[in-house]
């Protein structure tokens, strides 16, 4: 498999593009003529700065769907029924905001209690976990490399007979120097596993971290770009919103500890998954990607 290659100074699509009028002001008489011209200078200026930057190579759920304004609230649908299961490590178990409650994992299911009241969600993630912890109960690792986690595996979450599951993996596996090559293949077999089980998968890829080594950092681009085209149109783009141009978490964004996201970042990651629109699609599976 032919792994993309990413540049260190990747250029990232700010969350919010506001849009500013300046001065121009739509009135009557002369003057309209010009400030209407003004207005459309200024709104294409708009265009062309958003539209200059770019996220992760490939086809990932894209931030800019969620950050644009919300659609009015729909009436719940009390038809969809069924579980999603959400596999993964620190981020998805709660650890960056202040409030717990704010976890994207938390307002996600909120939010599906609200729109989608026969859906539920089971939260298996565990900080500190890698690919290698969700792997299925039986898989033996290479050396040096931990055991599939009981009860929060892969295993555990298809036990639970869910139609989805997510897996939000940010960075440990770079931070224990795991090869992409081992990362892609525990990917493929969870991918496997949920496909011989008929659930349908939805990958994150990582978030960005403030690794002072240039090669955990390559390494987490390269990941970010590899997933994203593996598991389009599937894979969650939990990256351009948060990363500053070196790979590091934008300030606005960090926790404080330069790992984690905060209270504001995980609001953002709950409309990103909101946007995959994984509750609607439940009743209409296309094949895994990969």
């Amino acid at each position: 498999m032919d792994l993309v290659q990413s540049q260190r100074h990747h250029p990232q699509r700010d969350p919010i593009v506001n849009r500013k009028l300046g001065m121009c002001e739509l009135g009557v008489g002369p003057t309209s003529i010009v400030s209407f011209v003004c207005l459309v200078v200024s709104s294409l200026a708009g265009c062309t700065e958003n539209s200059a930057r770019s996220g992760p190579v490939g086809r990932a759920v894209p931030a800019s769907s969620a950050l644009s304004a919300p659609p009015a609230r729909k009436a719940p649908n009390p038809l969809v029924r069924g579980s999603i299961v959400v596999l993964g490590s620190s981020t998805a178990a709660g650890t960056g905001p202040k409030d717990p409650g704010n976890a994207w994992v938390s307002r996600y299911q909120a939010r599906l209690a609200e729109q989608f009241p026969n859906v539920t969600l089971v939260n298996l993630a565990v900080g500190g976990y890698t690919t290698f912890h969700i792997q299925p109960t039986g898989y033996a690792p290479p050396p040096n490399r931990p055991a599939p986690a009981l009860g929060k595996n892969i295993t555990a979450a298809l036990a639970l007979n869910p139609r989805a599951v997510i897996v939000n993996l940010p960075s440990n596996d770079q931070a224990n120097d795991y090869p992409l090559a081992e990362q892609l293949a525990n990917y493929d077999r969870v991918a496997s596993a949920t496909s011989n089980a008929h659930v349908q998968l939805w990958i994150s890829t990582p978030q960005p971290r403030n690794f002072r080594d240039s090669s955990q950092l390559d390494s987490l681009m390269q990941a970010r770009d590899t997933l994203s085209q593996k598991f389009a149109p599937r894979a969650l783009d939990f990256w351009t919103p948060f990363a500053a141009p070196n790979g590091f978490i934008k300030s606005s964004y960090d926790s404080g500890d330069g790992i984690h996201l905060n209270d504001a970042a995980h609001a953002i990651l709950a409309e990103i998954v909101q946007a995959a629109l994984i509750p609607e699609r439940l009743a209409a599976p296309f094949p895994l990607p990969g």
